[in-house]
């Protein structure tokens, strides 16, 4: 029965795989899944099915042998150690050729050893990664063919690239100064205070531009202006570094004084230009993981999703517990998604945004004629989710009435619509959601105990976007992307202190306040580069901090409070004035004081 339920799974997996999967006996394939259609652009399965596998890769790969041949090897090595993955060609029914990511991978299936073929298409990651490689190409060229004379030395002053300007200026060959000091190659008199100016450059202290008498290979000496760029940290080791000097023969006073503001303008251009494409490459390299357009690499996600993993595959009822703007929805439909249900629709229906007198109709339908205004019958949501799911935002304002008759469309799946006595019967899948301490709530008397428990079967609470902080660099570097193609932007930089400013500030308002905070600064950025501007929170202040500044201020924002908790019901049992222990007449009074208005 395991097996079976294994092998049901693996079936599941293989059908619904975003990446082209095949099933492998000796050098015939027995099956493959729609996305293998899709990506061989092949008309149908049957007839991809048919073909052979080396129908598919083209008559040579890149190590020159013929690919059957080399098939045939990774396919028993594959079978003689479980699993094997490399790098491959692949052409379409088209010819057109592409490059993969293979995995094989034997598995027991039906009695009998079968090869599981994965491929990923990864032509977008090749040429980004040949992009990358044509820029540091680029910024070669550029230093090495540049007329201004550019020198890298590294922590210690040792030269470890100089271009061939430099060179032909001094007279030396490369070889006689690599892996010298640069103060070896500076006049005696000098070298004391071009050594001093040196250690402040590395340690972050600005200096000016010097004069500086190098020393050239047949003993006369040249005089140059240096222009030093800014020390550059290789990441985690605080050791290691590298320092650009720039230089200009200026023997010729006036012809170096034109060339200064000509080098100095190239030398930042090629500075910015560096550092903006290896950053915008490096980034487009990298996958971000997603999960059903869930965002982020957080130990948190992860454990999330592996919740999402196991409670989809089976009916019972999910509470998603979370603050508000965390992304509970989409948890819900990752659960719908990846569901036995998903090819049913997942209705959704926010028990806070209608009237008490309204929901009931919503949830289960009405006759024509049930109440006034019920001009036709009504299909509740209840009945649009037959066979599918149904989620219940912000379950916690259901009210109490209501709740009686969501315990028995739970308990039995049957409920009546208003104005039919007929009863009718569901298969739904219940997903239910709140912001609300529900067992606060029970307390109160405003949520049922038994409605809470039936709710609570498989509970998964979302994390508040400070407590996945991590995530932060992926979820902006998502909606720039989003709001980018909506606005008409083209942004490729995420300034550091942009990102630090994100990374410290608190998020009250979870993912919610960081996309629409990211939408803002996208509007107002006019060019490639995310700027800090007045949109970038200011990092929040710790709990107790915040200025209350007087009494009035206090009781107003106590008096909101319960209000809102009473859904501004100001008098009765539940009201405002029975809860804050005033006369309604004096509460009354009082909101018109502190100016409170609904």
């Amino acid at each position: 029965m395991k097996n079976e339920k294994n092998e049901n799974t693996f079936r599941l997996l293989f059908k619904r795989s975003p990446d082209a999967m095949f099933l492998l006996d000796g050098d015939v394939f027995i099956d493959c899944n729609s996305a293998a259609v899709k990506m061989f652009a092949c008309s149908d399965k049957n007839k991809l099915l048919s073909l052979h596998p080396s129908d598919i890769s083209p008559e040579k790969q890149p190590d020159g042998r013929l690919s059957h041949e080399q098939e045939k090897e990774l396919i028993s090595k594959a079978i003689e150690q479980g699993s094997n993955s490399f790098e491959w060609l692949h052409q379409r029914i088209n010819r057109d050729v592409f490059p993969v990511d293979v995995l094989l991978t034997s598995v027991h299936l039906q009695g009998k050893e079968i090869i599981h073929v994965t491929l990923r298409d990864i032509a977008e990651r090749k040429k980004a990664e040949q992009a990358l490689r044509d820029s540091e190409k680029k910024y070669k060229f550029l230093f090495e063919k540049s007329t201004i004379l550019n020198c890298i030395t590294d922590m210690n002053g040792i030269i470890t690239e100089i271009n061939s300007k430099f060179l032909e200026i001094l007279g030396y060959l490369k070889n006689e100064v690599i892996g010298r000091n640069i103060m070896d190659f500076v006049v005696a008199e000098q070298r004391e205070k071009a050594a001093e100016i040196l250690a402040k450059d590395f340690k972050g202290e600005e200096s000016p531009e010097n004069d500086v008498d190098m020393l050239a290979k047949d003993g006369s000496s040249r005089t140059i202006l240096c222009s030093r760029g800014p020390a550059l940290l290789y990441k985690g080791d605080a050791t290691a570094g590298i320092l650009l000097i720039t230089v200009i023969d200026i023997t010729d006073r006036k012809r170096a004084e034109e060339a200064l503001k000509m080098a100095l303008s190239e030398v930042e251009k090629l500075k910015n230009r560096l550092e903006d494409e290896n950053l915008y490459l490096q980034n487009e390299i990298k996958l971000t993981h997603n999960f059903e357009e869930i965002i982020g690499k957080s130990k948190a996600i992860k454990n999330i999703l592996g919740k999402v993993e196991q409670v989809a595959a089976t009916d019972s009822t999910v509470l998603i517990l979370g603050e508000t703007g965390t992304g509970k929805e989409l948890i819900a439909r990752a659960v719908h998604n990846i569901s036995g249900r998903c090819d049913r629709p997942l209705v959704k229906i926010n028990c806070a945004a209608l009237p008490g007198n309204i929901i009931e109709s919503e949830l289960f339908g009405h006759e024509k004629g049930a109440f006034t205004g019920a001009y036709t019958r009504k299909i509740g949501r209840f009945e649009l989710a037959n066979r599918g799911t149904i989620f219940l935002d912000e379950i916690g304002e259901l009210p109490v009435d209501l709740q009686v008759k969501l315990l028995r469309v739970l308990q039995d799946g049957k409920f009546e619509r208003l104005g039919n006595p007929l009863t009718i019967k569901v298969d739904v899948r219940i997903i239910a959601a709140t912001n609300r301490d529900l067992e606060k709530a029970i307390k109160n008397s405003t949520f049922r105990e038994d409605l809470y428990y039936r709710l609570n079967v498989f509970p998964i609470k979302v994390p508040s976007l400070r407590d996945r902080k991590e995530d932060i660099p992926f979820l902006a570097k998502h909606f720039i992307k989003k709001f980018c193609k909506k606005i008409g932007r083209k942004i490729e930089i995420i300034q550091q202190k942009v990102m630090d400013g994100l990374l410290t500030y608190d998020w009250p308002g979870n993912i919610r306040e960081l996309e629409n905070i990211i939408e803002r600064a996208v509007i107002v950025c006019q060019g490639k580069r995310l700027e800090a501007g007045d949109w970038l929170p200011q990092k929040s202040m710790p709990a107790g901090t915040q200025d209350l500044t007087t009494l009035e201020e206090i009781e107003k924002a106590h008096i909101l409070k319960v209000l809102e908790s009473t859904r501004w019901q100001v008098s009765g049992e539940k009201g405002a004035a029975k809860i804050l222990g005033l006369n309604q007449n004096t509460l009354v009074s009082r909101l018109k004081k502190l100016n409170i208005r609904r």
